[in-house]
């Protein structure tokens, strides 16, 4: 499953994620945290323009996957 998330993060902007337990890291492209984000919007009394980064599970060891805050964002 990397290897396709990979291949559909050619050209995209990421969102760097990382898991404190075991030190992965992995790039999340955009468009997937788009998908999220409407999730979590959908129902909630929440605004598009309100920022939501998605916490995650991290594919390795299940453990949290958190948004990993760059100054490239």
């Amino acid at each position: 499953m990397l290897k396709e998330l990979d291949e559909m993060s050619i050209g995209q902007k990421l969102y760097e994620y990382e898991c404190k337990a075991c030190g992965f890291e992995k790039g999340i492209p955009e468009f997937l945290i788009d998908e999220f984000r409407q999730d979590l919007i959908f129902g909630a009394v929440a605004t598009l323009e309100e920022e939501f980064i998605p916490k995650l599970v991290c594919p390795n060891c299940r453990s949290k996957f958190e948004y990993k805050k760059t100054d490239n964002r």
